[in-house]
């Protein structure tokens, strides 16, 4: 059996870091390069020199990202819901509308 690795060397933003594994180390790759293009934005628009500010701030981004993509999926399942309710209602109409009352007298 091939052992899958479940830390990842990689540079974030000039730092070399051991990252834990997220999905495959592709996507950790990807990831790392996320967020050193986030920190090199910041960076740009920043007047002082401050890394760790850099840091902080492409992680608020991230869980912000994070937090809206969670609360659209939310919202998603809720409206999924909404319309399944609708849809079970219409079919308990139908069946109350044809159901046969009474004994059913096999011929």
């Amino acid at each position: 059996a091939v052992m899958t690795p479940t830390k990842h060397r990689t540079t974030v933003a000039g730092v070399s870091l051991n990252l834990p594994v997220y999905d495959t180390p592709e996507e950790t790759e990807r990831l790392a390069a996320l967020v050193t293009e986030r920190i090199k934005h910041i960076e740009a628009d920043s007047t002082r020199i401050d890394t760790q500010a850099y840091a902080l701030t492409a992680a608020v981004h991230f869980a912000a990202e994070a937090a809206r993509t969670h609360k659209l999926h939310e919202e998603e399942l809720a409206e999924a819901a909404t319309a399944l309710t609708a849809i079970l209602d219409r079919i308990n109409d139908i069946v109350r509308r044809f159901a046969i009352t009474g004994p059913v007298n096999p011929r």
